[in-house]
């Protein structure tokens, strides 16, 4: 009885996460909701000492998928931070694997600072059944920028497009310009160039959503005001230049929210431009500096048939900072 039931269990999650023979998962609504979930900030270091704080990690993120359900878990960076990484890696994306979730990973900065590269990190990746991250264009800066597609539930037509950057790590040229550093223009080129190719095919802008790890500037604006919703008790740690990410998404008019990590003690969603700014809520028990947040995830329920989405913060103890953003 009991191999039966892991041969239906698998049956179920191969029909789910598979389309026909394809050989990566499709992306589909149902009942008009498209659920993502969005872990951020791990921090996972390989190690014995960590090993109750990376078990109590993969604990939390097996209960919020068994809870929501999504149809999708994005990694706004920050995964692994330590040497070991490779080990590490394959442990974080197994537990999708088991769970048959499928997922993309937006790389962070400490992801650049274990024993392996950004794209030996994106070959393990692309072994797990289960992966969507993949290098749309090699030719531009970074690691893993991609778009996927949402279909609608018949598969017959694109409804959203979630577009995953990387936003790099730190600046190469400290003489200059110091700290973190910035999404690339060859990035923002080629946001612009898929943004333009999707609204011709549907001849009009569809609506998206962007992950990536390092918060752009606009966040700071949307931090102190009134109007926002969660934690906003950490000043937002971003790049000194500007490069004019949030402006495409502006002109575009496609990208209605975009999602990130980083700073472990802010939560928040805002508005600003008609375009939704929010933070995840950090999700790895290891603490990298004082953090006061219940480690959690961040849910987003997309509409198929409006420029809409319902997001909130879910943690082992409820449901917090509900949110509802619609395009006006």
């Amino acid at each position: 009885m009991m191999n039966r039931l892991k041969l239906l269990f698998f049956l179920f999650c191969f029909t789910v996460a598979m389309d026909g023979f394809s050989k990566t998962p499709v992306l589909k609504f149902k009942n008009q909701k498209f659920k993502i979930v969005q872990f951020t900030d791990l921090h996972w270091i390989n190690d014995l000492q960590h090993k109750t704080v990376n078990d109590s990690t993969l604990m939390l993120m097996k209960k919020i998928i068994e809870t929501e359900k999504p149809d999708l878990v994005v990694f706004t960076g920050d995964v692994v931070v330590s040497k070991g990484a490779a080990d590490a890696w394959k442990k974080v994306t197994g537990a999708m694997q088991n769970l048959c979730v499928p997922f993309a990973v937006a790389f962070g900065n400490h992801d650049t600072e274990t024993d392996i590269t950004k794209p030996q990190i994106l070959e393990i990746l692309q072994k797990n059944p289960y992966n969507l991250t993949y290098n749309a264009d090699k030719k531009i800066a970074g690691v893993g920028n991609c778009s996927l597609p949402v279909r609608s539930a018949d598969g017959k037509a694109t409804k959203w497009v979630l577009y995953l950057f990387d936003s790099q790590a730190y600046s190469q040229d400290t003489s200059a310009i110091k700290g973190y550093a910035w999404i690339k223009n060859s990035q923002i080129q080629w946001y612009r160039k898929n943004s333009e190719s999707y609204a011709r095919a549907d001849r009009k802008p569809l609506p998206s959503l962007a992950f990536f790890h390092i918060p752009l500037p606009e966040f700071e604006t949307v931090r102190k005001q009134k109007s926002t919703i969660g934690n906003t008790s950490e000043v937002v740690c971003s790049p000194m230049l500007n490069t004019g990410l949030f402006a495409s998404f502006v002109e575009k008019k496609d990208v209605i929210g975009v999602f990130v990590g980083h700073d472990h003690n802010d939560d928040f969603t805002g508005t600003i431009a008609n375009i939704c700014l929010g933070y995840g809520r950090k999700t790895g028990y290891a603490p990298a500096y004082k953090e006061i947040l219940e480690r959690g995830a961040r849910v987003i329920v997309l509409d198929e048939n409006e420029k809409k989405f319902d997001t909130y913060i879910s943690t082992l103890s409820g449901r917090y900072f509900e949110y509802t953003f619609k395009r006006p």
